[in-house]
């Protein structure tokens, strides 16, 4: 055989053996795919069908983790969520300002969530429609008390809604794995009425004084339906001369505590207490920024000089109003020629924007007080956050006009505008509230930016005089 031949046939027996080499790997390549393809279409049927979806947020699992105690954790960062939601304080902002204070100082103490109350027409109160915010700066008063979690009530309304959603997956007949909401409903009130009698707690008959605004958050918190929530109803009486003074509130507290210290998850509170519920006071819940923005506008618009009025005519006597303003435009005449103030910023009750005065206490508007206001603006230049166009923005939208047209957010806006005045005075008794928290806050505000050498502050407040 020649050299060539044997060339020619080993060359053949190559091809050969590596033809067959290639169709066997391509053989086992193939099927190793085919057995990964199927794998993978296995793994994803079992990822796609195994969780059962509640919400966006909110799955169950098949393992031992309590579906309940991991909602929890989301919400309230540990297993139980314990909340203390005082849904109605009975007074306007200021005072409701100081009790929504004293009742979060209560939450940390009992170690619960402290609900945002909603906010509006000068209140705070489940009633209203606007969130906390839309008065209070939230993260000002997360700094004034870091040991409290808060929450707002859409954040309580999603809880239950997935709590709801949880038990209804879960739950059968025969298996009740999550239990009905529970609940202790306490009306916290001052013996207003009855001085002599002593504070005591006790048990209440089922609703009592229990609001209906409460009745908003149902079906998800239904106190009615005791397949939803089991109720406990309680009632605390609180004397007087148990709340006045720091060193009485130390025992009042001590039992406010020690009877609120319970298991159920939400408790509910329908408080009107007056004073403050603990020794120490905390300081006013800043304003939102854009009240405080609105402030510092009305103050550029009158050069940044300017005296301003509290006058609060509900607890006028209506025949003493002609003599009332005439010592206040002698009063305005002698300020403004000793410190050459020519700009004058009223806030008063009296209404502005619609025949509807600004405290929703203020119901009884006479000649007397149309007759008053009216010498005033004949006399001066009277500026008001109307006619000087504060809260624009939101007097564009109609979902504000009955918060502008009576009581509302227009109260805090004057409260700031008068601690930024110049000059600030208010009515004597016969002509106007004397005992004004309102006022108070005003002066207090003003005494401490003086004593911290805020020179443009003349006075802290003077009241004006009546000539009889």
């Amino acid at each position: 055989m020649s050299l060539s031949q044997i060339t020619r046939n080993s060359f053949l027996l190559i091809c050969f053996f590596f033809l067959l080499w290639y169709i066997s790997s391509s053989f086992y390549f193939e099927q190793k795919e085919l057995l990964s393809n199927k794998n993978e279409e296995t793994l994803t049927e079992v990822h796609l069908t195994s969780p059962l979806t509640l919400s966006s947020n909110t799955t169950i699992t098949d393992d031992d983790r309590n579906p309940l105690e991991e909602l929890n954790k989301k919400y309230c960062g540990k297993p139980t969520c314990k909340f203390l939601f005082v849904y109605s304080l009975g007074e306007q902002e200021t005072k409701a300002n100081l009790h929504f204070r004293s009742f979060s100082q209560l939450a940390e103490k009992l170690n619960r969530i402290m609900i945002l109350t909603n906010v509006g027409s000068s209140r705070i109160g489940t009633c209203n429609k606007f969130p906390f915010d839309f008065y209070y700066n939230t993260n000002l008063l997360q700094k004034e008390f870091p040991n409290v979690l808060f929450k707002s009530e859409n954040d309580f309304i999603f809880w239950l809604k997935e709590r709801d959603q949880i038990k209804r997956k879960i739950n059968n007949n025969d298996n009740k794995v999550i239990p009905p909401l529970s609940i202790l409903h306490s009306s916290i009130k001052l013996h207003h009425k009855n001085t002599n009698m002593k504070t005591f707690y006790d048990n209440a008959v089922t609703n009592f004084d229990k609001h209906e605004c409460i009745s908003k958050f149902e079906p998800l918190m239904n106190t009615k339906d005791s397949n939803n929530s089991r109720v406990k109803y309680t009632k605390l009486f609180i004397r007087t001369t148990d709340l006045k003074t720091e060193k009485s509130r130390v025992k009042s507290s001590e039992l406010l505590t020690k009877v609120l210290t319970i298991d159920e998850e939400i408790l509910l509170v329908n408080g009107y207490v007056i004073f403050p519920l603990f020794p120490q006071i905390m300081p006013v819940i800043p304003y939102s920024d854009h009240i405080l923005n609105e402030a510092q506008k009305i103050k550029d618009k009158l050069s940044s000089s300017y005296i301003g009025i509290h006058w609060r005519l509900e607890r006028s006597t209506p025949e003493l109003l002609p003599k009332c303003v005439q010592g206040l435009i002698k009063t305005l005449n002698k300020v403004m020629k000793e410190e050459g103030i020519k700009n004058i910023y009223l806030a008063t009750d009296y209404p502005l924007l619609s025949s509807r005065s600004q405290s929703s206490t203020f119901k009884e508007i006479t000649n007397y007080h149309h007759d008053a206001i009216r010498t005033l603006n004949e006399t001066f230049k009277i500026n008001t956050w109307v006619s000087l166009g504060g809260l624009e923005q939101l007097r564009k939208n109609d979902k504000y006009d009955k918060e502008l047209n009576g009581s509302g957010i227009q109260g805090i806006l004057d409260k700031l505008v008068c601690m930024n005045s110049n000059y600030f005075v208010s009515g004597p008794k016969g002509c106007s509230r004397v005992v004004s928290t309102f006022t108070k806050t005003i002066a207090d505000e003003r005494r401490n930016r003086i004593k911290d050498k805020d020179y443009s502050l003349l006075n802290i407040i003077d009241r004006w005089r009546i000539y009889l």
